[in-house]
């Protein structure tokens, strides 16, 4: 979404193809770090600064790691640089989907294949049965893309690796378990 609006501040219209049926198809959990040396540069390139900031968690950058014991292994409190700054998902989709023109995302367009095309495009099919053809492809689809196959042989493994994140909420606890 921030490539789409940056093409759409310089004059290229763009279009993006999203396999959700509806922006409120599920919700948007967790938090995202959007840091100072990639996904800040990128929203003050789509001149969305302003409104990234008003959606910053402050002090989510401290971190402290502790063994089974509780013993503390690690403090680092947040310093107030804004460097890796936390905000919700969801809230930076919406900021993100509000900066579009009406239209540029198109729901309920799952990719089921893609093709190059003789002349340099690509001819993505849907799921729904539609196709869309195009001269510059970007896949944002995760680790099952179909996309990735045009650029790269490689093809994702689980690895058996877990990740496990715990959060403490005013006497009550939260986890989530996130298969890496």
């Amino acid at each position: 979404m921030t490539l789409s609006r940056v093409l759409h501040r310089h004059g290229t219209p763009s279009t993006i193809y999203e396999a959700e049926s509806s922006p409120s198809a599920r919700t948007q959990g967790g938090l995202l770090d959007i840091r100072d040396y990639n996904g800040q540069p990128a929203l003050e390139t789509a001149g969305l600064t302003e409104e990234f900031r008003k959606l910053i968690l402050e002090g989510r950058q401290a971190m402290r790691l502790l063994d089974r014991d509780r013993n503390v292994l690690l403090d680092v409190p947040d310093d107030g640089t804004g460097g890796n700054p936390e905000v919700q998902r969801g809230e930076l989709r919406q900021m993100l989907l509000d900066s579009l023109p009406a239209g540029t995302v198109r729901w309920n367009h799952k990719v089921s294949d893609v093709r190059t095309l003789d002349d340099g495009r690509h001819e993505v099919t849907f799921a729904n049965g539609s196709t869309a053809t195009t001269s510059l492809l970007v896949g944002a689809d995760g680790a099952w893309s179909r996309v990735r196959p045009l650029l790269s042989g490689a093809t994702p493994e689980y690895t058996g690796i877990s990740f496990i994140e715990t959060h403490l909420f005013t006497g009550s606890v939260a986890g989530t378990s996130t298969p890496g």
